[in-house]
């Protein structure tokens, strides 16, 4: 729930971020920002070469003796790392400026190219910490450091409406980031004598590489359509595209923790031949994160011309179709197939599946901008999403040795998307309302909410458990605020 609450704050944030710098920069240096920010996230999977993912897997084997080594040697190779990082995001500016068709592109790469160096070693923090049994941690640094993003990039872009101050200003939060990323992950392993080793450091590497190769393919697929979108069209439109084509992040805040804690339990039933069991368990996952899904889904299917002006103006109201083709990722987002698929010990397939995927987005992507435009990018995008979901389950399917009609519970999940319909259907006449756009939104999820909450009632796709359990959670909340609110007031005393 912690890393849940922090993944939450994070997306948020990031929304948060685009929010206000479409309010308070022209389009086309909104589309430059998104242009830099697209650079540096298919880098920083690139040169991060899986380093993080490793964490996970030898910092809790470790003896303590050997954890403050592992550390450092972590910490040290990403800073290393990060050089050339910076080096290739300033060498390579007049380039990616003169593909973007951009040239003012050029300038802001040239001085973002510093934030690299800052940013890359801590984005092992999370691992580091959660590998040492300081989840709270992890979730505060998550946090507190994305909320003081918004702050830092809110104040640079409302006070200056200067895209170099918005880059100075993440430039700063980058080095606070790392400041207190080395006071936190210091405090649990000062009192520990370091020891270096080659070998240690040979293994991490050996096991980071396979995973390093297999995020940049993934990163490229998620990102391919934003630069098919950035080589064809001008920094304007490709502001429009990116203030729409963005995923709801529910996939990052429900099924992602939820996988993370059962894959444990799934390999178990697998290794010990409960086939049955295993798919009992991921079936009841399923179920329950397709109610949150697919309300999101259905609701802001027919909100989402609201949704979009509301968040970024009206000189966005174009956003409004990749962001509807986008919404289709989210019954993908009912479960993590990748993480399903590891839990059986197939992890070498994902790269497989992930790189057929991104040689359709790269063609179908290519072909439909020149024949329908500018949405074909999104288009392509949500095809390439469904060929790697497809490919992997074919590929569960053949690990669990079941019939495609055993391995998701397809009428389950069909009730509760039809019931999704029907309040989509009838909430659709609140738009044709001659009524502000918050009044239309709040009448539009009355009458959703009532039909979904109804039609799943009806249809046992909500229990009386799911109602007692959600009782339960704000039950404790209450009380553990409420708990908060005494000490702090006895201590104030």
């Amino acid at each position: 729930m912690l890393m849940m609450l922090s993944k939450a704050v994070s997306h948020a944030c990031f929304l948060l971020i685009a929010v206000v710098l479409a309010r308070s920069l022209d389009r086309t240096e909104f589309g430059t920002f998104n242009q830099v920010w697209l650079v540096n996230k298919a880098l920083i999977y690139l040169f991060a070469m899986g380093l993080p993912v490793s964490v996970y897997y030898f910092l809790p084997r470790l003896v303590e003796s050997k954890r403050k080594g592992f550390i450092l040697q972590t910490m040290l190779s990403l800073a290393i790392l990060a050089l050339p990082f910076s080096i290739s995001m300033y060498v390579l500016a007049d380039t990616v400026a003169a593909y973007f068709h951009n040239p003012a592109l050029a300038h802001y790469l040239r001085l973002f190219a510093v934030y690299p160096l800052m940013a890359l070693p801590t984005v092992s923090t999370d691992a580091i910490l959660i590998s040492l049994g300081r989840t709270r941690n992890a979730a505060m640094f998550e946090i507190v450091t994305k909320i003081a993003m918004i702050a830092v990039v809110a104040a640079a872009g409302i006070v200056g409406h200067r895209l170099d101050w918005v880059f100075e200003a993440l430039i700063l939060h980058a080095l606070a980031q790392l400041a207190l990323a080395l006071w936190m992950m210091w405090q649990p392993v000062r009192a520990i004598k370091s020891h270096f080793s080659f070998a240690d450091l040979k293994s991490q590497i050996a096991y980071a590489m396979p995973y390093g190769i297999s995020d940049v393919v993934g990163v490229l697929n998620y990102q391919m359509d934003k630069v098919l979108m950035a080589l064809f069209y001008p920094p304007a439109v490709f502001a429009l595209y990116a203030a729409g084509a963005f995923e709801i992040p529910l996939a990052g805040i429900t099924s992602v923790p939820v996988l993370s804690v059962t894959m444990a339990e799934f390999t178990k039933r697998f290794a010990s031949g409960d086939i049955e069991g295993f798919l009992k368990l991921w079936h009841e996952s399923m179920l329950k994160l397709a109610l949150p899904i697919f309300a999101v889904a259905g609701y802001l299917a027919v909100f989402a011309e609201p949704v979009v002006t509301g968040l970024f103006s009206s000189q966005y109201a174009a956003s409004v179709w990749p962001f509807r083709i986008y919404l289709l990722f989210l019954p993908l987002r009912i479960t993590a197939l990748g993480q399903v698929l590891a839990s059986l010990g197939a992890t070498k397939f994902v790269l497989t599946a992930i790189t057929a995927a991104l040689i359709l987005n790269t063609v179908l992507g290519f072909v439909l901008i020149h024949s329908i435009g500018w949405v074909g990018p999104a288009l392509s995008a949500v095809c390439s999403g469904y060929l790697f979901a497809t490919l992997v389950m074919v590929q569960i399917q053949k690990r669990l040795k079941v019939g495609f009609d055993q391995l998701v519970p397809w009428k389950a999940l069909g009730r509760v998307g039809l019931t999704a319909v029907l309040a989509a259907s009838g909430s659709l006449p609140v738009m044709l309302l001659q009524i502000g756009p918050v009044w239309k939104l709040a009448a539009g999820f009355a009458i959703y909410a009532a039909i979904y909450l109804t039609g799943n009632l009806k249809t046992n796709a909500i229990t009386r458990s799911d109602i007692e359990t959600v009782r339960s959670w704000v039950s404790v909340t209450s009380r553990s605020v409420a708990g908060r609110r005494v000490l702090q007031t006895g201590t104030h005393e």
